[in-house]
C-alpha cells in the first residue's frame, strides 16, 4: 500500500527547478490589527500576556438592551477617528463612510509601513493588498435604522 503511494505521488514535487521557474514570487511581509481594546499587534500582545479581559459590557458604542445584542462584546477602540487630510478623503464623505473602510486604509498603510517600505515607493508597482472581510456592523446599523424609519412612516 505505502509503495502504490509513493510510486503515484514521487513524481510530483512542489519544489523542482521547473515548478520553480513558473512561480511568481509572493511576500508577506507586513501585518496590521485593530482588536477589542487593542489598538495595534503589540498591544493586543501585552494585554494577553496580562491576561486582560478584552470583552466588556459597557455601552459606549450601543445601548445594551437591544435583544439582539449580547450584554458583553469585544469594541474597537476609536472607530470614528480618521485622518481625512492625510488620506483625502472629504469630511463630508468620510463621516459617512463605513468605519470599515476607513479602518482598512489605516491597517493597509500601516501593513505597508511595518514591511519597511515607504509607501510612494509602491507607486506604479505590481503591489497588491488582500483583504479579507465580512459584514459590517455599520451596515448591519444603519439598515436596520433605514427599515425602522420606513415601518414608522
Amino acid at each position: 500500500m505505502v509503495s502504490e503511494f509513493n510510486e503515484r505521488h514521487t513524481s510530483f514535487n512542489p519544489c523542482s527547478q521547473k515548478s520553480m521557474d513558473t512561480v511568481e514570487d509572493i511576500v508577506i511581509s507586513g501585518i496590521s490589527g485593530r482588536f477589542p481594546e487593542s489598538n495595534n499587534m503589540r498591544h493586543l500582545q501585552e494585554n494577553l500576556f496580562n491576561k486582560i479581559d478584552l470583552i466588556t459590557s459597557d455601552d459606549r458604542r450601543w445601548k445594551l438592551d437591544h435583544p439582539e445584542i449580547p450584554r458583553r462584546i469585544g469594541k474597537i477602540n476609536d472607530i470614528n477617528k480618521f485622518d481625512t487630510l492625510f488620506f483625502g478623503v472629504h469630511f463630508k464623505q468620510a463621516h459617512t463612510m463605513d468605519p470599515m473602510c476607513r479602518l482598512l486604509m489605516e491597517h493597509a498603510y500601516e501593513a505597508i509601513i511595518d514591511a519597511g517600505i515607504n509607501p510612494r515607493q509602491l507607486r506604479g508597482t505590481k503591489t497588491g493588498v488582500f483583504i479579507g472581510a465580512c459584514f459590517s456592523e455599520a451596515e448591519k446599523t444603519w439598515f436596520y435604522e433605514k427599515l425602522q424609519v420606513h415601518l414608522i412612516n
